[in-house]
């Protein structure tokens, strides 16, 4: 006859076994609330502007005013998540800011497009002095006065 395991180490493997059995269940019964995606439809016009900025390559002609419409939009984005995580919309302190955020950035967008354009501009109008320039000088060495 084999011999048993003596009472004690039968108690602990039960009692083991036993609360395995509880920690599954107790899982098992909870569901895990998943926070809900928040409407970030309110910052499409400062994302719109900041998308034509950056195609017109504001990120190297102006920067510090992308930069500035970036940060702006995050900050905005970390407003409507915060309220999402805790499942509640926002209250009008936050509405008022996120609307400010958005705003701000939609002009520090606008911005950036601007100064990127008034570069090429600038560029441009250097370009034909520069053309206009050669052909007074050339005409100037050929005995034609302008």
């Amino acid at each position: 006859m084999p011999a048993s395991p003596p009472k004690p180490v039968l108690v602990l493997r039960s009692l083991l076994v036993v609360v395995a059995i509880a920690l599954v269940a107790g899982c098992a019964g909870r569901t895990v609330a998943t926070p809900s995606a928040p409407d970030e439809s309110i910052l499409a016009p400062a994302e719109q502007a900041l998308a034509k900025a950056r195609s017109a390559e504001a990120e190297r002609f102006a920067p510090r005013a992308v930069d500035a419409s970036r940060r702006r939009i995050a900050t905005a984005r970390d407003i409507l998540f915060d309220a999402a995580r805790s499942s509640r919309d926002l209250n009008a302190t936050e509405q008022d800011r996120v609307e400010r955020l958005v705003a701000a950035a939609e002009l520090d967008a606008r911005s950036a497009l601007v100064q990127t354009q008034a570069r090429a501009v600038q560029a441009k109008l250097a370009e034909l002095q520069g053309q206009l320039g050669q052909g007074q000088s050339s005409q100037t060495q050929q005995g034609v006065s302008p």
